[in-house]
């Protein structure tokens, strides 16, 4: 429970060395700490006050400038007179008049901030409170009080927060997440920063004087924040859990993406060892940390594929009424599933090992083992079916990265670049595998994604006629179109050949014909491309999954910490974190050329979003482009309004992608990481073009209703989860308070205080 003090608001000091002195009222906090004995809390000592007052009076009257301050004497009585009478907003009032007559007393402010606190306004109350703490020459007594209250209003903000999550709906009929539902990770977020706001303001009134309530809020309120970051956690993980069964592929890309990371900063470490053997240690725990991480994800995800079960209407039907007993088979996507597990266990297995080979110090091996689970991931990921258009376009990205790197190359050494580790002067002298470096690997993945495409078109375009979808699903999906596959299928024909090629090029470091072959493959993406029927939702798709993976490359080069460390990011994200302070330890990459690189990926991706802009207004009606922007939207058809408020938010994707360029820009002209930092002027408007290009992609892509009873029994279950939820929540909150007893049993014996009952 965080306890409150007794509140007055006295004017004058008793030593007199500041005549406007002041103390809170109405059980927040008293800046006046010498209680006497005989009064209760929470009630201002009478005895003595007059003389006090007539104290002040003869204080002012000694003062310089008597009559200038004698001006706002009869203001400071009457606020304090009707504070004491529970006026708060006309105290308020003649508060704010005496300071804007002698706007120089930090008292003043202090008991404004009180008002605000009294009117339920603790924003505006912090604002004041601020102000008179971070004046200097501040009496250690006031600045200790406002930085308690400081604390108290933002506990209370917060707690008022976490109970209106906690709290059941309102009405039967209302649909109340959970409060450890995916829905609310923002505000649970939210809500533990505050906590720790409030924790750091009653930290910096203890640095000022120790002080048993200060104490005793700052163990209450870092209860209560545990409680939240446990919420949080679930809520995180409930949230990946439905992420990795919405689209596996695409998690598992991102662990590949996490792998190549480490796989990519072990061998720098193998190759080039720091000099020092301290950060050889600290780069290798730091490694250890982020393998482990990676294996849980990397086994989790095992897990899921391997209990996965198709939904009953995708799979075929089967009669109810006389129920087999054989096992029901396995469906193809089942198949695939139960396949990329197995391949996956094979990878956790490897990464196993990598951390008990770099806990035993023994780097190139872990490496090894580290390169053997990415093969391992990669082998997993080719067991799913690829989307072209999506799957293209990626290959297209990154064979343009891999075709800058090889056009860089003017030494042997260069055939080591990395994309992950930007400008790395490599050894001359350097060991190493040609078939392990980063190039040769992701023109591998490149080489195995247009193949895996180039053998879908060649399935698709050899069905048999009897399989043939009708002409109304062909519609519908125009990739099922036996034609179409046969020309794609004839584009793509020599893409392994040529990637193959391209390989042996690399092995022989020969930067001639591995140019040579890059270019072939990339004229056939091309071409694949441009036959490719896309429509605006799949140019939108891509959008999205180029500006994810530049928005994640910028965070992770930034080399963000977290400033708590006991708040709980995502899996993923501590890696990133990982990853990025071991590359900034161990590399000096120049920012310039990095916010260059960065730029030139962004100047793309807001060109493309021009394209898709422009699909978006040849497919909206000459006669509805030209209605006032007024006007009802039921007069539109539903494609035609979907149209609208998708080009809506292209737009706005397209003003927040030039203002991180402009970010980036100065980022290159300062050769500074310091604009890619969170909160700075390239990650914020990244993520909002992010955010606006999905809005756009949902405005195309509404959820599609069910049928009626499947929706209440939808409806059903989740009732039944929330009060399963609710019921543990309860256990929980009981369990905390128990803990707080404990928590207030165990401190030693307090004056007497007022204690906020419903903490």
């Amino acid at each position: 429970m965080i306890s409150r003090r007794p509140m007055q608001v006295i004017i004058a000091d008793r030593s007199a060395r500041n005549p406007f002195r002041a103390a809170s009222h109405g059980g927040i906090r008293s800046a006046f700490r010498n209680h006497e004995d005989e009064n209760p809390p929470g009630r201002r000592p009478q005895k003595g006050f007059w003389g006090q007052r007539l104290l002040l009076i003869s204080w002012l009257l000694a003062m310089p400038l008597a009559s200038a301050r004698a001006d706002i004497r009869p203001l400071l009585l009457d606020a304090e007179e009707q504070f004491e009478q529970n006026r708060f907003e006309q105290a308020l009032k003649l508060y704010k008049q005496a300071d804007e007559a002698e706007p120089d007393h930090p008292a003043v402010w202090y008991n404004m901030g009180l008002c605000h606190m009294e009117l339920g306004d603790g924003d505006k109350a912090i604002q004041q409170f601020e102000k008179a703490a971070s004046q200097s020459g501040v009496p250690a007594y006031l600045k200790q009080d406002a930085f308690y209250n400081i604390g108290l209003a933002r506990a209370a903000s917060a707690r008022q927060k976490l109970n209106d999550l906690m709290a059941p709906a309102t009405q039967p009929t209302d649909r109340k997440p959970a409060p450890d539902d995916p829905a609310n990770i923002e505000n649970l977020k939210k809500i533990a920063d505050e906590f720790l706001l409030a924790i750091a303001a009653f930290r910096q009134a203890r640095d000022v004087g120790p002080d048993d309530d200060t104490e005793h809020n700052i163990r209450a309120a870092r209860i209560i924040r545990r409680n939240v970051l446990g919420l949080l956690q679930r809520a995180a993980e409930a949230k990946e859990k439905e992420d990795i069964l919405k689209d596996p592929r695409a998690y598992l890309e991102s662990l590949i993406a996490e792998q190549d990371q480490q796989v990519s900063l072990t061998r720098y470490l193998v190759i080039r060892p720091p000099d020092d053997p301290a950060a050889v240690r600290h780069a290798r725990r730091t490694a250890i940390r982020g393998q482990r991480k990676l294996m849980e994800r990397t086994g989790e995800l095992a897990d899921q594929l391997a209990q996965y079960r198709q939904q009953q209407a995708d799979a075929p039907a089967s009669s109810a009424s006389q129920p087999s007993t054989q096992p029901a088979e396995q469906t193809p996507l089942e198949k695939a599933y139960r396949a990329a597990s197995a391949q996956l266990r094979k990878a956790v297995d490897s990464q196993k090992d990598a951390c008990a080979f770099l806990l035993d110090g023994e780097i190139k091996p872990g490496w090894d083992k580290q390169f053997a689970a990415l093969e391992q991931m990669y082998g997993a990921l080719f067991l799913y079916p690829l989307e072209p258009a999506p799957a293209l376009a990626k290959a297209k990205a990154v064979q343009q990265m891999l075709r800058e790197l090889v056009a860089e190359v003017t030494k042997e050494a260069d055939w080591l670049s990395d994309p992950l580790l930007g400008d790395v002067e490599w050894p001359k002298d350097a060991k190493w595998d040609a078939d392990k470096t980063s190039i040769f690997v992701q023109q591998a993945v490149v080489g195995g994604t247009l193949a895996m495409l180039q053998n879908q078109f060649r399935i698709l375009s050899t069905r048999p006629a009897d399989e043939q979808q009708a002409p109304q699903e062909q519609q519908e999906n125009p990739m099922l179109d036996r034609e179409l596959n046969a020309k794609l299928s004839k584009i793509m024909e020599p893409a392994p050949e040529t990637s193959q090629r391209c390989l042996k090029a690399m092995m022989d470091r020969n930067r001639k014909d591995t140019l040579a072959g890059q270019d072939e493959l990339l004229k056939m993406i091309d071409e694949a491309m441009e036959l490719l029927p896309r429509t605006i939702e799949q140019r939108l798709q891509e959008l999205v999954v180029k500006q994810a993976e530049l928005n994640s490359q910028v965070k992770a080069e930034s080399g963000d910490e977290s400033a708590d460390e006991s708040t709980k990011p995502s899996p993923l994200d501590e890696i990133r974190k990982w990853a990025a302070e071991l590359k900034t330890r161990l590399l000096a990459p120049r920012a310039s050329k990095v916010a260059d690189g960065f730029r030139e990926r962004q100047e793309k991706i807001q060109k493309d979003g021009g394209k898709a802009a422009a699909q978006i207004r040849e497919e909206i009606p000459s006669e509805a482009a030209s209605q006032p922007a007024g006007a009802p939207p039921t007069s539109q058809p539903s494609r035609v309004q979907a149209l609208i408020e998708a080009g809506k938010h292209v737009a706005a994707a397209d003003e927040q992608m030039t203002q991180a360029i402009e970010g980036l820009n100065k980022a290159s002209v300062e050769n500074s990481r310091k604009p890619l930092k969170s909160g700075g002027p390239v990650q914020v408007p990244q993520a909002k073009a992010l955010e606006e290009l999905v809005k756009a992609l949902m405005a195309l892509q509404p959820p599609q209703s069910q049928p009626q009873d499947e929706e209440q029994d939808q409806q059903d279950r989740q009732q039944q989860e929330q009060q399963r939820d609710r019921q543990e929540i309860q256990r929980e909150i009981e369990q905390a308070e128990r803990q707080r007893q404990e928590v207030e049993r165990q401190l030693h014996q307090r004056r007497p205080r007022t204690v906020i009952k419903d903490w």
